[in-house]
């Protein structure tokens, strides 16, 4: 029995999604290749792009933080430092593979169109959350 024939057809409305997914895909993945990680790592472009000056862990010394150090984890892993990577945050390489699927699974739904489909991508996108806010929060523990 199929499961997806029960639900709406959502394959007109979720390609907008789709397409700002993708974008937002690419950007994620072209991101790191501009930051540079002061005495550690030189950006690869010509041009260093803007990072975030601060954030909430910073007036909170205290509070542990399960995203410290995953940009830097994420720009070490962009340079081949895989060691320096898993060092910042070992969360960083899943999150780095989960977007380069994220990536690839954009483009069936631009060729395919089917309803089934667009349904399983949005459970596969909350279960790679759940997945990510999991392993962030299991990092803390295992500091």
């Amino acid at each position: 029995m199929n499961f997806f024939k029960f639900l709406p057809d959502i394959y007109r409305e979720y390609r907008y999604v789709n397409y700002g997914l993708l974008i937002l895909a690419v950007i994620f993945l072209l991101y790191p290749l501009g930051v540079s990680i002061p005495g550690e790592v030189e950006p690869y472009l010509p041009f260093e792009l803007p990072t975030v000056p601060s954030y909430i862990a910073t007036n909170y010394p205290h509070v542990p933080c399960s995203s410290c150090g995953l940009t830097r984890s994420v720009v070490s892993l962009y340079h081949f430092d895989l060691d320096a990577a898993f060092a910042f945050n070992k969360a960083g390489i899943l999150i780095v593979a989960l977007a380069i699927a994220q990536f690839l699974l954009r483009f069936p739904l631009l060729f395919w169109k089917s309803s089934g489909l667009c349904w399983f991508d949005l459970i596969q996108l909350i279960a790679c959350g759940l997945v990510i806010r999991v392993v962030l929060d299991t990092s803390i523990i295992l500091r």
